[in-house]
């Protein structure tokens, strides 16, 4: 017994010396996990950490951690692709992480990849950079690229963010440009809706030429043209306000003279 405890601690010191020698992710037997170091590895890409850590088993993959924003807990992909930690996302990937794991709020980690930007780069113009790189792998490693019914996407994320290359990337690969809606009702706002109230007419104009339908209404509220008239962008409400006439008549003048027809 007393040959056994002695490994036992040894080799509870040993974890405890390699996660420290990365001097970010420790555990301490009795008090468990130390998620402000965990964060901090995670946010900084500091795969070394992240793999030392699971390696030695003190997480897996799969673990879900308190964390900014998601005090009830988020996984560790989540967290990674929010912060587009690309090293850590492609371990998580090869350690076997649920690629359509979500956080409390039904967000998966490609939807975060495409919803945030890195401040330290938003004064360069490139703050969207790494988070593309992020959703690329994300997707070619399989991400499913929708939700679950009446859910937001990847797609409405990334239309609401301005960010063009996403939308056009997510477009690319087959995104729905309308989400779920069915007969001209959506029960979440579509992507369409989203660059709406942010007033974001390149990526309004790009939906539309991928076949977003400014027609669907949300349940009980508005349509993309009145979501930019309520918030007071009144070209993409008169853009939009174009796309339901012509849907109506079946005309093409109107998308022409706006530019929404090349």
């Amino acid at each position: 017994m007393l040959v056994r405890s002695v490994r036992a601690i040894a080799c509870v010191c040993v974890v405890l010396m390699v996660l420290a020698g990365c001097a970010s992710v420790s555990y301490t037997p009795g008090r468990g996990l130390d998620t402000d170091s965990l964060n901090n590895a995670l946010v900084t890409d500091d795969v070394y950490a992240i793999r030392s850590a699971i390696q030695a088993g003190v997480i897996s993959p799969n673990q879900r951690i308190a964390t900014p924003g998601y005090p009830d807990g988020a996984p560790l992909l989540a967290i990674a692709a929010r912060a587009a930690s690309l090293e850590v996302i492609r371990y998580l990937i090869s350690a076997g992480a649920d690629l359509n794991v979500r956080t409390p709020v039904g967000e998966t980690p490609l939807m975060l990849a495409a919803f945030f930007v890195d401040p330290a780069e938003q004064a360069t113009g490139r703050s969207e950079e790494r988070h593309e790189q992020a959703t690329r792998l994300l997707v070619s490693a399989g991400a499913d690229i929708e939700n679950l019914p009446h859910h937001y996407t990847p797609l409405s994320y990334a239309a609401y963010q301005g960010k063009q290359r996403i939308v056009r990337f997510l477009l690319e690969r087959g995104a729905r440009v309308n989400g779920d809606a069915r007969n001209g009702i959506a029960y979440v706002n579509t992507p369409l809706m989203m660059a709406a109230i942010q007033g974001h007419e390149a990526i309004a104009r790009m939906l539309l030429r991928a076949g977003a339908d400014a027609d669907v209404r949300v349940s009980g509220g508005h349509t993309a043209a009145e979501f930019a008239a309520k918030y007071n962008h009144g070209r993409l409400a008169q853009l939009l306000f174009c796309a339901q006439r012509e849907n109506a008549s079946g005309g093409a003048q109107c998308g022409q003279v706006l530019g929404l027809r090349e």
